[in-house]
């Protein structure tokens, strides 16, 4: 076979075998189309495709065969946190002032503490689960912000699925997430450079590039973007140049040592919120549907469930608990004592479990990053799929409660 006609076999599977999972054992009203493509992603990497045909799977993903996909795997990453961004500036919360800053207090806090304890412990049970750059304290934080994750579009396809984006629970939720995502950046990247891998070894001078960049994004580019993107009439011209500003500020944020994926975030929360609509819908089909699967295919080629072994499983059920007990309480216990009815602050604690894709990218960039191990990150990766497949249910669940104060 030519490379060529392996990229497009590759490209097949990547993209057609979510959709056939998901249709075959009709998934649809349980769990979206996303967390399909995830497991897909594990499905063809050497966990399953690897062990079950592992000739032609030498041939068709070995190391070899993927250099096309790398660069459709950093496309797809930048473009998704774009779109993460992008979801910020539209996720508005509607209540009582103390209601909204409770709940997304909580969201965050509990679920960080939690995560933050577990993996302190899982380090001294198991030392082999932090990574090879990773100092105890540095792993167990890696855990907590895994377990402040709720993801933003995947949360937001939950709640038009269910008719709930106008609901209370459902702004809140976007509140929540929109909170979490915001944190989540900032405290990875404090993470990143406390292992002194970025920024050539000069944190000094990293925080302040980092604090110039994010400066001119904010008191210069936006301001330009909100005058200039008005005057193309076009909505193709009003694309290519959103699309020059996410990987202008991708290439300056991984150049400054901050990580790309937050270039493509921060680009797309100075984006301005009337073309916001717009770009979502012209971008995010195709981010989601067909390029992050090449995403979710890395991934899995990464993921070895077979090798993992009992490390990984032991990773798996501590941080499922954790994340579930983390994201359901600090939610929904401190939403309850601010005023919000019972049915609607448990309903906003099971939305909050959604992780999704943005679980994805930040254990991707922890593995790269060195500070979890191989068996660490398939077990957090099996607790992303675990956490975002209960959402559901547990908010129908919720929804069934009496909404009494």
């Amino acid at each position: 076979m030519t490379p060529i006609s392996i990229f497009f076999i590759q490209a097949s599977l990547v993209v057609g075998t979510p959709l056939i999972l998901w249709r075959s054992f009709r998934m649809g009203g349980i769990v979206p189309l996303v967390v399909m493509q995830i497991v897909g992603g594990i499905a063809l990497g050497p966990s399953l495709l690897g062990a079950l045909w592992p000739e032609h799977w030498q041939t068709l993903f070995g190391a070899q065969s993927l250099t096309a996909l790398s660069g459709l795997q950093w496309l797809a990453v930048v473009l998704f946190a774009f779109l993460s961004g992008l979801h910020i500036g539209d996720a508005e919360a509607t209540g009582p002032r103390r209601i909204v800053i409770s709940a997304t207090i909580g969201c965050v806090t509990l679920p960080f503490v939690l995560g933050f304890g577990a993996g302190w412990l899982l380090d001294g049970w198991r030392p082999a689960l932090a990574g090879e750059a990773a100092t105890r304290w540095q792993f167990a934080v890696a855990i907590g912000v895994s377990m402040t994750v709720t993801a933003l579009p995947v949360l937001g396809a939950i709640l038009r699925e269910m008719q709930m984006v106008n609901t209370t629970p459902g702004r809140l939720a976007l509140a929540c997430a929109a909170v979490s995502d915001a944190a989540l950046w900032v405290v990875l990247s404090c993470i990143l450079v406390s292992t002194g891998q970025t920024a050539a070894q000069a944190p000094l001078r990293l925080v302040i590039s980092g604090c110039i960049y994010i400066a001119v994004m904010f008191s210069i580019v936006r301001p330009l973007l909100a005058r200039w993107l008005p005057t193309l009439r076009s909505s193709d011209a009003r694309l290519a140049a959103v699309v020059v500003l996410i990987f202008s500020s991708a290439c300056a944020s991984e150049l400054i040592g901050l990580h790309y994926i937050l270039g493509g975030f921060l680009a797309g929360v100075v984006a301005p919120r009337h073309v916001a609509a717009d770009i979502t819908r012209q971008l995010e089909s195709t981010t989601v549907v067909v390029l992050m699967p090449f995403f979710f295919l890395m991934t899995g080629l990464r993921t070895d469930l077979n090798a993992a072994g009992t490390d990984a499983l032991i990773v798996f059920a501590v941080t499922t608990f954790v994340a579930v007990l983390g994201k359901m309480a600090g939610t929904a216990l401190p939403a309850r004592w601010a005023g919000l009815g019972r049915r609607d602050a448990w309903t906003l604690g099971a939305l909050a479990q959604t992780k999704g894709l943005m679980e994805v990218v930040v254990l991707s960039i922890l593995l790269e990053n060195r500070l979890i191990s191989t068996a660490a990150f398939s077990g957090l990766l099996l607790m992303a799929i675990g956490t975002t497949v209960v959402a559901k249910p547990f908010t129908l669940a919720a929804l069934r409660l009496h909404n009494d104060r």
